[in-house]
């Protein structure tokens, strides 16, 4: 049987790399226009593919309002193929809920231009998740087409797959060759040059092919469409005796799965693809540290909108109030765009990711009035009440009852400020300082409290229907004990004024150099190593968090070392320590090292610089009550050129093995050092991605890093139980050329991008957590302090009087269960609640409401129900959640 080749026409539009947006945007502007007219003059240019992804047509749209009924005309006629996706983001550094928003958006916004292309289009990410098929799966998408992160290793010759998630979740996958998507646009009529270059490609496409069908890829990055195309095609027609056919990738993988049939004999791929170094240029492993600062910008923005926005949006709602789901949706679309792979993973020009900062802050700012309309509704706000604040309330976004420190303001009113001329205003005395006051919990027990700060300062009371209301107030800052929050609700304490200000006892010790609660004790050592004493086992860990500072001479894609590289550790310098909390419910210790550093890399970046600077870098180590974390937050201002700077752990943990959390999955990693000289593009990275923590274990003990928005860790193999933190990666262009990490050349254009350097000020949170390691809750354990440490609790405060002192949405259990969201449905009809388990152990879940439940369906990703779920006791689900499944539940209330 004679092979069938299909030529697919497309084009890669990244929406910002090395240009700016708009930019790019008006470029896309003319290759559109350019297409159309070309499609209307070549009655034999069958089809074109706008790049799986639905923000070029909807960025195009709205330069041309015009051309929407001729979108749409050519979509329903196949000629034109658009989606799945809204945007071709990164895997690794995108949320699992991300990516279904992603997609449902995607999806949305193409219905109604005549529908999506149902393949899981991801042809230039650096590597892919685990989870992608379980999440194409959801929205009915079962078959893929990858590149990058994969192949040419043993039993990775063929070119198709079935691509498997943890949970047996499967799609068909098409792997791209050796050039990926570029490799078969022609650009000539020249017959001679036309035979070559099909020629060449066609003997890897024979080789790899599972049937009789090939795929050619004629396009490339920002391409217009290749006019001589269809020429080339009548060239090659004359010149193979094969079935040579203008196509699309509908077709092509339709003819492939039709052929296989069941596809008995197709191998499988399983697992998180992040190799690949042997077929495919352009792994990148360096992106997951490239201008750190949007990687914490994005996990904000992402815990904002899937942890605060969402659920509050739904408790709003289901209480009477509209909904901000229109938007909510806004924000999300801010934070997809900034998902791209090219931005999120910080490999574009400045001027790029200098919008991508305006868009996080934009998406916040839509955050702030949506949440605090959300909290009126549920705790009715007096726009009027501006003397001092009566009660103090806590939400709690967790599924589950959590007890906390947390760290708020309380005010006083003193005196009105009088904003503009008005000369009628009399403005009354200020009020004496307050004396003190108390906290007092809904059953009126007092609930203790530990003032960290004091000062006057200005307060406001907004108005939606006058000005704002400026007052001068006392201000507290306090720490507050605030025990038995209800799951995915709210507990209010009232505050009541005091002759004096009372005084509590705690388990919470400090000295110079330590602090200490009932399970815990840290002590600052030598040059500011920290120890730690696990009392629950008597495990010791350490040193802790001593800092190490090495060269970088790489890019915004690549870590590169240079030929003569040194390394500095903080322990190398003196280090001064102050307690700079001491009381009964947190003690905090303050570490300030000032390192001498090489100001940047050498002339030649063959080694660093002789010239040297000063990073001074200031740690407060939190231990609060009753907790098993001792928590970090380091801070510095950077003025160092081409270095890497990370947080080490010695964790005395014998293992090469570690646990991450990635998008749905807890991924197990076997760490192993390769020879180099075998890889002569790209040297295989040491460095791995994380969404929230890592985890690490062996016989004796266990270890936990959880994270802030840093997402970059390397276990290190020559110091065994080392874990490195990667704070800040500090380049100066977005790709280089010789790089000893990467000799088979640069990956974009040479542009220089001093702000890659990261100067300017920079604060870290993470958190440790040691436990034991034959713990049968381990997973329970890590992922409830990953959740309490990454989903703080949020205060806010009311002046006038309440009556609804505590609710609770929605509970869920067991611990090894994870709520993911819980939104509003996308049709308005109903409520989606999502559990992930993440781990490799079956889970039986039960979800209780705060309210009736009128009737509940399992459901798809894309939210259409599929099967009933019994409700009982009127409030109740119980379901049985197979290891690393991720269930979608529609209900009523």
């Amino acid at each position: 049987m004679k092979p069938t080749y299909h030529i697919v026409s497309h084009s890669h539009w990244d929406r910002e790399w090395y240009f700016p947006y708009d930019r790019f945007r008006a470029m896309l502007v003319d290759m559109i226009e350019d297409l159309l007219v070309l499609m209307e003059k070549d009655r034999e240019f069958e089809s074109y593919t706008l790049d799986g992804q639905m923000a070029a047509v909807m960025d195009y749209l709205e330069v041309r309002p015009d051309r929407r009924e001729t979108i749409r005309r050519l979509v329903e006629a196949k000629k034109l193929f658009i989606g799945p996706w809204y945007i071709l983001s990164d895997e690794f550094l995108s949320s699992g809920e991300s990516h279904i928003r992603n997609l449902a958006l995607g999806s949305r916004l193409g219905a109604d231009l005549g529908g999506v292309m149902q393949i899981g289009y991801i042809p230039d990410q650096f590597g892919h998740i685990a989870q992608m098929p379980q999440i194409l799966k959801g929205f009915g998408i079962e078959k893929a087409m990858i590149y990058r992160g994969f192949g040419g290793e043993p039993g990775q010759e063929p070119s198709e797959y079935w691509w498997v998630s943890p949970d047996g979740t499967k799609v068909l996958m098409h792997h791209l060759p050796k050039d990926g998507y570029s490799a078969g646009y022609f650009g000539t009529r020249d017959e001679n040059v036309i035979i070559q270059k099909f020629e060449r490609l066609r003997i890897e496409l024979d080789a790899r092919a599972t049937t009789t069908h090939r795929l050619f890829f004629n396009g490339g990055d920002h391409h217009w469409p290749d006019t001589d195309v269809t020429a080339a095609i009548r060239c090659l027609r004359k010149n193979y005796d094969a079935d040579i056919k203008h196509s699309n990738f509908v077709d092509f993988l339709d003819a492939v799965k039709a052929e296989l049939g069941a596809g008995q004999n197709l191998r499988r791929l399983e697992g998180e693809t992040r190799f690949g170094y042997r077929h495919a240029f352009a792994v990148l492993g360096g992106v997951f540290s490239s201008r750190m600062y949007l990687k914490q910008l994005n996990a904000e923005c992402q815990t904002l909108l899937e942890r605060v926005l969402e659920p509050l949006n739904v408790m709003a709602y289901v209480s009477g109030l509209r909904s901000r789901t229109p938007q909510i949706e806004q924000a999300w679309k801010y934070v997809l765009q900034n998902q791209d792979h090219d931005a999120i993973c910080g490999t574009s020009t400045d001027e790029v990711h200098e919008e991508m900062v305006v868009r996080y802050r934009k998406a916040k700012q839509i955050g702030e009035h949506v949440k605090n309309e959300c909290l009126a509704a549920l705790l009715p706000y007096d726009e009027h009440q501006y003397h001092d604040d009566r009660y103090l309330f806590v939400f709690n976004p967790s599924p589950f009852v959590r007890d906390e420190v947390l760290e708020t303001d309380v005010e006083f009113y003193l005196q009105d400020v009088v904003v503009g001329l008005n000369p009628e205003v009399r403005v009354a005395e200020k009020l004496p300082a307050v004396a003190g006051f108390k906290l007092l919990d809904p059953s009126g027990d007092e609930v203790p409290y530990q003032i960290l700060h004091r000062e006057e300062a200005f307060g406001v009371t907004y108005s939606k229907h006058d000005y704002p209301h400026q007052t001068l107030v006392d201000r507290f800052g306090i720490l507050v004990s605030a025990c038995s929050l209800p799951a995915v609700g709210w507990k209010g304490f009232r505050v009541v004024k005091a002759e004096g200000f009372p005084l509590y006892t705690g388990n919470v010790r400090s000295g110079e150099m330590f602090i200490e609660n009932e399970f815990l004790r840290a002590e600052v050592r030598q040059g500011g190593q920290v120890h730690v004493l696990d009392k629950t086992t008597g495990n010791e860990f350490g040193p802790l968090n001593y800092f190490e500072d090495s060269g970088d001479v790489g890019d915004e894609y690549t870590y590169s070392y240079p030929e003569h590289d040194e390394f500095f550790t903080s322990s190398e310098f003196p280090v001064k320590a102050a307690i700079v909390d001491q009381g009964p419910l947190r003690a905090t210790l303050k570490l300030e090292h000032s390192l001498k550093l090489p100001a940047s890399a050498s002339l030649d970046e063959k080694s660093r610089s002789s010239e040297k600077r000063e990073l001074v870098m200031t740690t407060l180590l939190s231990l609060s009550k009753n907790s098993r974390r001792l928590d970090f937050r380091t801070s510095l201002h950077n003025g160092i050129n081409d270095h890497r700077l990370r947080a080490m752990f010695r964790t005395g943990v014998e293992s090469k093995v570690s646990y991450a959390e990635t998008p749905f999955a807890v991924v197990r990693r076997q760490h192993q050092s390769y020879d180099t000289s075998q890889f002569p593009y790209e040297h295989p990275a040491h460095v791995a991605p994380m969404q929230r923590f890592i985890s690490l274990r062996d016989k004796n003990r266990g270890f936990t890093l959880i994270t802030k928005g840093l997402p970059e860790y390397e276990l290190k193999l020559a110091e065994p139980g080392v874990l490195a933190l990667t704070l800040l990666r500090c380049v100066g262009k977005l790709s280089g050329r010789d790089l000893i990490t990467r000799p088979g050349g640069a990956a974009g254009w040479w542009t220089l991008t001093p702000d890659a350097q990261c100067h300017g000020d920079h604060t870290f949170e993470y958190s440790i957590v040691p436990h034991a390691a034959d713990d049968v809750s381990f997973w329970s354990h890590a992922l409830r302090e990953t959740e309490c440490f990454t989903v703080p609790a949020l205060t806010f405060r009311r002046k006038n009087e309440q009556t609804a002192f505590t609710g609770s949405f929605v509970s869920l259990e067991p611990a090894s269960l994870v709520m993911t969201c819980l939104k509003l449905a996308d049709d308005g009809q109903g409520i989606i609640i999502r559990l992930n388990n993440p781990v490799d152990a079956e889970a039986r879940g039960v979800i209780r409401f705060g309210r009736p439940v009128k009737k509940a369906f399992r459901a798809t990703m894309k939210e259409k129900a599929v099967g009933v779920l019994p409700v009982r006791n009127g409030n109740e689900i119980e379901l049985d959640v197979k290891p690393f499944e991720v269930v979608t539940i529609k209900f009523e209330m």
